[in-house]
């Protein structure tokens, strides 16, 4: 499959108001759209919308939604998918939401619902500043790490760029570093998003944004060794783990690059080393 890019994520919030005041006033998305129960942001990139958040009791992974080239390309992705045994949520079908589309819905191992979509209405892309460009990667837990990778590169068509040492594998679909990278756990659960900012000085501007709205950093400032990117993480109010990036890694010849194993060091988790270990709190955060 041709999978092209991160499309959206979409998360139950428990703190469903909370949250929305969080992502539009503290995280910079444009809240384009409420309904009951229902939200939706976009970035600055010509996407309708990256983030979906949801009313419910319990934090969850409504779903992840991953681009398409061409509705020709959701039908062959179907019948592939049900040739392998791969179980249908829904078929192809119009799509509701700002943007509208043409998709289908998917189970992965984990028991995740993943979309793949086509014919979505783009809006003209923005000017970023501290508006997130873009929805980077979605990490997920898993306790099947060598299943779920085997499964996003055989049957969805990602690349693997690099490992974590066996922790974690970092898939990609484009140019980008990864666009989901899965984390050894003892459960299937979701571990942070990441969302890009057009330079180091807009990230700094935006954690500033975030920590006068009064959420604390978590974790940073640093650069990791997988991917390149300068980082700040934090906690938002249904409890889901955020992160901030900035001058990260592109893979523009595929023939020529070859998966590292990274060390899982304090250097390799933070190249300046300023930004220290991850907190417990911070960890726990991200165990889902």
């Amino acid at each position: 499959m041709n999978v092209t890019h991160l499309r959206h994520v979409a998360l139950v919030a428990p703190e469903f108001e909370r949250s929305i005041a969080f992502f539009s006033e503290a995280w910079g998305l444009e809240c384009v759209a409420r309904e009951t129960g229902r939200a939706f942001f976009r970035t600055a990139r010509a996407e309708p919308y990256q983030l979906e958040l949801l009313a419910g009791e319990q934090r969850a992974i409504d779903h992840i939604a991953l681009g398409l080239p061409a509705r020709a390309d959701v039908d062959d992705a179907a019948r592939a998918l049900t040739a392998a045994g791969v179980e249908l949520v829904t078929p192809p079908r119009a799509l509701a939401g700002p943007g509208g589309g043409y998709g289908l819905r998917l189970r992965d191992p984990d028991g995740r619902s993943i979309e793949l979509s086509a014919e979505v209405a783009l809006p003209a892309a923005q000017a970023a500043f501290t508006t997130p460009a873009f929805l980077s990667h979605v990490v997920l837990n898993t306790p099947q790490l060598d299943r779920m990778t085997e499964f996003f590169t055989g049957v969805l068509g990602f690349r693997v760029s690099d490992w974590s040492e066996h922790v974690m594998s970092f898939l990609r679909c484009n140019r980008e570093h990864h666009s989901v990278a899965f984390n050894d756990a003892p459960q299937a659960s979701y571990n942070h998003t990441s969302w890009e900012l057009a330079s180091i000085d807009e990230l700094f501007r935006a954690q500033g944004r975030v920590r006068a709205h009064g959420t604390p950093l978590g974790w940073g400032t640093g650069r990791h060794a997988p991917g390149k990117q300068v980082f700040n993480y934090f906690v938002e109010p249904s409890g889901y783990v955020v992160e901030y990036i900035a001058d990260g890694e592109t893979i523009d010849d595929e023939a020529a690059w070859q998966p590292h194993v990274h060390g899982r060091t304090p250097e390799t988790m933070d190249l300046w080393n300023t930004a220290g270990p991850p907190s417990p709190e911070i960890r726990a955060a991200m165990q889902g």
